[in-house]
């Protein structure tokens, strides 16, 4: 039955590639938000009631492509902010001293004998097919994250967001790459519940989806302007990735508009607060003016600090101390008027 299954599956994705149709694996309609879960997975379940399974399977080894070697799999899920989502973790561990392939997987939504619907074991959410399977498994072990496509291989059934975060059936199989093999190994992942299944971190991260235009409410023609940008920065190991946070606050002094910008060095991606230097710039001309000025003539004057904390993809706080240049400390929260074109926070929508 699987074996046939995978036939058609090929049949359909010559077809998808020949059209230049994107696999939406992990495209726009990844079950799990952005930002949810950091660059490095964890290696672990919070817990042990967060830990559905832990258990040794056989698998073909690739040597002989029979069932001849131990494999440990471990499933949990982590919890995101965002409320009734989360991301299923998927740990493989080749016990043998054999090599043994990471294999394809499938899903279906409930209790399930053949599911239909194909999925990937990532490490980061990107666009196209980037699943592990098919990479020889780690002896130490290695978490991955599980994508699922929502159209199934008959095209017939849709696996939606809801049902990946209600009971789901998952598939183990093998046979693609050993054709011995033709019963995968079947688990059913049980729905997510918050008070098993903690987040990764303690508070939502700043990430690009949050770039773009907030507003406070009540106070009109103010607001601010985020943008979380991605830059490299030199170590002595060589560039490494990292964000580099740029704020502009639109506002009034002394009855006139004014913008105060702040923005960081290179920082590490995906922090859950930030603090920025904010200054007024004066001393340049308006652009259009055919008269030129140069660096030395514009003016940076530090007017404090600001914290922008996140409490929600649409929702940030903002914590001031301006106390030295007299404009007050206290917080606000502003929240968004516009986001980066196809780049919302919760792409499922």
């Amino acid at each position: 039955m699987r074996l046939s299954a995978l036939v058609l599956a090929l049949m359909i994705a010559g077809n998808a590639s020949a059209n230049g149709e994107l696999n939406v694996l992990t495209d726009l309609f990844s079950p799990f938000p952005p930002g949810c879960v950091a660059l490095s997975l964890p290696e672990a379940a919070a817990s042990g009631d967060n830990l559905m399974w832990d258990e040794t399977v056989l698998a073909p080894s690739v040597e002989t492509g029979t069932l001849d070697s131990e494999v440990r799999v471990q499933i949990w899920r982590t919890g995101c902010t965002d409320q009734g989502r989360s991301v299923v973790m998927v740990r493989l561990q080749n016990l043998s001293d054999s090599l043994v392939l990471v294999p394809q997987i499938f899903v279906e939504a409930g209790e399930a004998e053949l599911p239909f619907h194909e999925a990937q074991l990532i490490t980061r959410p990107a666009v196209g097919n980037i699943g592990a399977s098919g990479n020889v498994m780690s002896a130490a072990g290695e978490t991955f994250m599980v994508s699922a496509d929502p159209v199934s291989i008959d095209e017939e059934t849709f696996f939606s967001v809801d049902e990946y975060n209600e009971l789901f059936t998952l598939e183990l199989f093998w046979g693609g790459f050993a054709p011995a093999v033709n019963q995968g190994e079947l688990f059913p992942v049980f729905p997510y519940e918050p008070e098993l299944d903690p987040p990764q971190f303690d508070f939502p991260l700043l990430h690009g989806r949050m770039s773009g235009s907030y507003t406070v409410p009540g106070k009109a023609a103010t607001g601010l302007f985020l943008n979380v940008a991605e830059t490299l920065i030199d170590t002595p190991d060589g560039p490494v990735d990292a964000n580099f946070i740029f704020a502009v606050f639109f506002t009034y002094l002394n009855g006139e508009p004014v913008w105060v910008v702040g923005n960081t060095p290179g920082i590490e991606p995906g922090p859950d607060l930030v603090e920025l230097d904010m200054q007024i710039i004066e001393g340049g001309r308006f652009f259009t003016d055919p008269g030129s000025f140069t660096d030395d003539d514009v003016i940076r004057d530090s007017i404090g600090t600001m914290q922008i904390e996140v409490l929600d993809c649409n929702t940030l706080l903002l914590n001031y101390d301006f106390a030295g240049s007299g404009l007050g400390v206290g917080s606000l929260t502003v929240e968004r008027l516009a986001r980066i074109a196809g780049y919302d926070c919760n792409p499922w929508n």
